[in-house]
Protein backbone atom coordinates (compact mmCIF):
# COMPACT_ATOMS: atom_id res chain seq x y z
CA UNK A 1 0.00 0.00 0.00
CA UNK A 2 1.29 3.50 -0.78
CA UNK A 3 2.59 5.71 1.99
CA UNK A 4 -0.15 7.87 3.52
CA UNK A 5 0.81 11.00 5.45
CA UNK A 6 -1.82 12.86 7.48
CA UNK A 7 -1.05 16.41 8.62
CA UNK A 8 -3.08 17.32 11.70
CA UNK A 9 -3.51 19.76 14.57
CA UNK A 10 -4.43 18.56 18.09
CA UNK A 11 -7.62 20.54 18.63
CA UNK A 12 -8.94 20.29 15.06
CA UNK A 13 -12.17 18.23 15.02
CA UNK A 14 -11.76 17.42 11.32
CA UNK A 15 -8.28 16.04 12.00
CA UNK A 16 -9.79 13.71 14.58
CA UNK A 17 -12.53 12.49 12.24
CA UNK A 18 -10.06 11.93 9.40
CA UNK A 19 -7.82 9.86 11.68
CA UNK A 20 -10.83 7.79 12.71
CA UNK A 21 -11.87 7.31 9.07
CA UNK A 22 -8.40 6.07 8.13
CA UNK A 23 -8.28 3.71 11.12
CA UNK A 24 -11.80 2.39 10.47
CA UNK A 25 -10.88 1.81 6.82
CA UNK A 26 -7.78 -0.18 7.78
CA UNK A 27 -5.47 2.37 6.16
CA UNK A 28 -2.02 2.68 7.74
CA UNK A 29 -0.82 6.27 7.94
CA UNK A 30 1.89 8.45 9.39
CA UNK A 31 0.53 11.37 11.39
CA UNK A 32 2.42 14.66 11.44
CA UNK A 33 1.25 17.45 13.74
CA UNK A 34 1.92 20.85 12.21
CA UNK A 35 2.17 22.46 15.65
CA UNK A 36 5.04 20.26 16.82
CA UNK A 37 7.65 21.92 14.65
CA UNK A 38 7.96 24.74 12.12
CA UNK A 39 9.58 22.24 9.75
CA UNK A 40 6.41 20.14 9.62
CA UNK A 41 4.28 23.18 8.80
CA UNK A 42 6.77 24.23 6.11
CA UNK A 43 6.74 20.69 4.68
CA UNK A 44 2.94 20.81 4.48
CA UNK A 45 3.01 24.18 2.73
CA UNK A 46 5.59 22.90 0.24
CA UNK A 47 3.48 19.83 -0.56
CA UNK A 48 0.05 21.45 -0.73
CA UNK A 49 0.68 25.15 -1.29
CA UNK A 50 -1.13 26.03 1.93
CA UNK A 51 -1.33 25.24 5.62
CA UNK A 52 -4.68 23.57 6.23
CA UNK A 53 -5.55 20.54 8.34
CA UNK A 54 -6.34 17.82 7.96
CA UNK A 55 -4.35 17.28 4.80
CA UNK A 56 -3.73 13.77 3.52
CA UNK A 57 -0.90 13.11 1.06
CA UNK A 58 -0.78 9.86 -0.93
CA UNK A 59 1.93 9.42 -3.56
CA UNK A 60 2.05 13.16 -4.19
CA UNK A 61 -1.73 13.56 -4.41
CA UNK A 62 -3.09 16.02 -1.84
CA UNK A 63 -6.49 15.74 -0.18
CA UNK A 64 -7.42 18.74 1.97
CA UNK A 65 -10.11 18.54 4.62
CA UNK A 66 -12.41 15.73 5.63
CA UNK A 67 -15.82 15.07 4.16
CA UNK A 68 -17.52 12.25 2.29
CA UNK A 69 -16.03 13.39 -1.00
CA UNK A 70 -12.47 13.24 0.36
CA UNK A 71 -13.23 9.81 1.84
CA UNK A 72 -14.35 8.51 -1.58
CA UNK A 73 -11.31 10.03 -3.31
CA UNK A 74 -8.89 8.53 -0.79
CA UNK A 75 -10.53 5.08 -1.00
CA UNK A 76 -10.44 5.24 -4.80
CA UNK A 77 -6.77 6.28 -4.78
CA UNK A 78 -5.88 3.37 -2.48
CA UNK A 79 -8.23 0.85 -4.07
CA UNK A 80 -10.05 0.06 -0.83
Amino acid sequence: MPQVILYTAPECPHSKTMKQFLKDSGIDFQEKCILESPETAAELKARSGQIAVPTTVIEGDVFIGHDRRSERRIKRKLGV
